[in-house]
């Protein structure tokens, strides 16, 4: 029977401050996970906002050495599997399963700029855009009114869903590199997100989400780790709302994954 940990990527499977001070706690948890993947059948995923070249430099950077099994990248639109020669292939199969119609940038900038006419707001793009995209990343300025803010996104929502697009969005993390007092919102096919994604390795492995074990820091966690039986909040989280709905790590960062995995394994 295979165990199933899924982590979020920024400020959660990597820490993007990440110095040579904290090397040492990263090798024990990398040694962690290679003892439980060949001990205890443990499949590990990251589920990431990040688009996929983005995680692979961040990843470089920090000087990992262990590969997670999968990787869903742009909010988890994408999927690329680790092969038995260590590189990662994009996954054909999840492509299909994620794009049941068409996904285009005219019909995202269409969506735009109808919500920016009716509420004299702007959506500012996080990157410039390439070809093959299954993600749209803009932030929006929050209005200072939280409730109002909610309004309107929720709006956004409603008018993506009307052409089976999705739009995520959540408070942005300046820890991560994104401004202060604003969203991320992110527009992606329908069938995309990273409770999507859990549900995809359920079925491939057929496990049942109570014994599933997942780490996150944000808002945009929320849906996954609620779904499933091992939830945790990062101890380095700024979320607060966050840590009041969810377990709590004991520890930051790269010690905080080891402890709480060597736990769920009973070790």
């Amino acid at each position: 029977m295979h165990q199933l940990i899924l982590f979020d990527f920024d400020e959660t499977y990597y820490k993007h401050e990440t110095t040579k001070a904290d090397i040492p706690a990263l090798r024990e948890l990398e040694a962690t996970l290679k003892w439980a993947e060949s001990k205890h059948e443990v499949i590990t995923a990251v589920l990431s906002g990040s688009i996929f070249e983005s995680i692979m430099e961040k990843m470089e950077h920090a000087e990992m050495e262990y590969k997670p099994h999968f990787i869903f990248s742009d909010l988890c639109s994408k999927l690329f599997e680790l092969d038995d020669e260590g590189d990662y292939q994009r996954s054909k199969d999840y492509d299909t399963a994620v794009s049941e119609t068409t996904f285009t940038k005219a019909k995202v900038d269409e969506i735009i700029k109808s919500f920016e006419r009716e509420y004299h707001v702007e959506l500012h793009p996080q990157r410039a855009f390439r070809d093959d995209e299954t993600l749209y990343e803009y932030y929006y300025d929050s209005q200072g009114d939280t409730e109002k803010d909610e309004q309107y996104l929720k709006d956004l929502q409603e008018k993506a869903a009307a052409y089976d697009y999705a739009v995520h969005y959540n408070k942005t993390n300046p820890k991560a590199g994104d401004p202060e007092n604003a969203y991320d919102v992110h527009f992606t096919p329908k069938n995309a997100g990273k409770l999507f994604a859990v549900h995809y390795l359920l079925e491939m492995y057929d496990l049942d989400s109570e014994s599933v074990l997942g780490f996150g820091d944000s808002g945009n966690d929320e849906i996954y780790l609620s779904y499933i039986g091992h939830p945790f909040v990062m101890r380095n989280s700024t979320d607060n709302e966050m840590k009041a709905k969810f377990p709590v790590t004991r520890f930051d960062y790269y010690k905080g994954l080891n402890d709480e995995i060597k736990r769920f394994l009973g070790q």
